[in-house]
């Protein structure tokens, strides 16, 4: 813990932050509880601080009846127990500083950073603090991969494009000797093969043909799934990762089309979405080839504005993409300027997906995604490759890409 002190002090200088206050409140703030290393199911149950000055010693401020969740923090310690002894604790321990990190966003512009409640903000404010957001400050230390780590998601991309593969594979084999087949078959297969292969997933994988695809998170189940039939569009998103400690999460979607041919329409509104998703991924690759910043906001735009350019903006109703840890929607940085307005930088050694789609309701849905990873050196890779060109026509003698 004394090396990740020296790392968050460090951070706080390049950001030019007096202070940095953890806190949380009975697992309110899970970025401050990874960061700190305190276990998710810690007994917490009364508020606590972690100090931190860009420069000088850390402190903790902890109740007296609680110190054992933040043993593990070897700092000098400030004890409280009534409400006035804990805002005494806090105006010593902040004294001295005039900014403060938090892990708060303004006006909530990025939900995933926002984790203190407004009142602890308005507290830290009455001392006369200008409170900031952590959100670029924390995403260093919770949102950044190992080597290992996102070598081994780079593994798991390649093994979860194969199970896809092979579930439309299996559709392709249904269609051929007319065994009635449903997305929920589909799924099972899926869900099968993961547990043989080792892999795990949070939850059961997207198989929905096109009318259910308009539906983004549309999933069936055994009470609500839908029959594959003939010149049927079928979308599959799945997301899985090593059934192993701090492995990092794989999360495709590729779409095919249980006939020979496939129609104009269905062509032209897939070659919309792989060209909004080719224009999200230049941008990134152009600016680490440059060495300059790139911004989640910018990576939605660059991928929206080809959709709205083909007149089809009002069915992407989805940000492009969101991080990737260990957790399938992890906390850095969003491809979104729709949802939110992700001011924060793509860093070295994460993550993330970027997955357009058009969403016409009771009709169609189609989306495309791959995992984007940016190396520590800052070279840009997509593990999963090839990425997908056109609709899959399952039927074809030649349907694979």
């Amino acid at each position: 813990m004394k090396q990740k002190m020296a790392l968050f002090q460090q951070a706080l200088r390049d950001a030019s932050v007096d202070a940095w206050m953890m806190y949380d409140f009975r697992g309110t703030n899970d970025l401050a509880l990874h960061m700190l290393d305190v276990p998710s199911d810690a007994h917490c149950t009364r508020r606590w601080a972690v100090i931190i000055p860009a420069n000088g010693s850390p402190v903790k401020i902890v109740h007296r009846m609680e110190q054992i969740p933040l043993e593990h923090i070897d700092i000098p310690t400030i004890l409280y127990d009534t409400r006035d002894s804990w805002n005494q604790a806090l105006e010593n321990a902040l004294r001295g500083f005039t900014t403060v990190a938090m892990e708060y966003s303004p006006m909530n512009a990025i939900p995933v950073t926002s984790k203190v409640d407004a009142g602890t903000v308005e507290s830290v404010r009455a001392l006369g603090k200008t409170v900031v957001s952590s959100a670029d400050l924390a995403q260093r230390f919770t949102a950044v991969l190992s080597e290992d780590q996102l070598a081994g998601a780079a593994v798991t991309g390649g093994q979860l494009r194969d199970v896809i593969m092979n579930a439309f594979a299996y559709i392709r084999e249904c269609m051929i000797s007319a065994t009635p087949v449903s997305e929920y078959d589909v799924q099972k297969r899926i869900l099968h093969e993961f547990k043989e292969r080792g892999m795990e997933t949070d939850s059961a994988p997207i198989v929905a043909i096109g009318p259910n695809a308009a539906s983004p998170h549309y999933a069936p189940s055994a009470l609500t799934s839908s029959m594959i039939e003939s010149e049927m569009v079928v979308l599959i998103d799945a997301w899985c990762k090593r059934s192993s400690p701090g492995a990092a999460y794989a999360d495709l979607t590729w779409v095919g089309y249980t006939g020979v041919a496939i129609p104009a329409d269905v062509a032209s509104t897939f070659a919309i979405i792989a060209d909004a998703r080719n224009a999200a991924l230049a941008i990134v690759h152009e600016r680490y080839r440059a060495g300059k910043p790139v911004y989640g906001y910018e990576v939605d735009r660059a991928c929206r504005s080809v959709v709205e350019a083909a007149g089809m903006g009002s069915h992407f109703i989805h940000r492009t993409g969101h991080n990737i840890t260990t957790e399938i929607h992890g906390p850095g940085v969003n491809m979104d300027d729709y949802e939110t307005h992700d001011t924060r930088n793509i860093l070295p050694g994460t993550m993330f997906s970027i997955e357009p789609g058009l969403y016409i309701p009771g009709i169609l849905g189609m989306r495309t995604e791959i995992d984007v990873v940016v190396q520590h050196d800052g070279l840009v890779t997509v593990p999963s490759s090839p990425l997908q060109t056109s609709v899959l026509p399952l039927l074809a003698d030649e349907w694979q890409q």
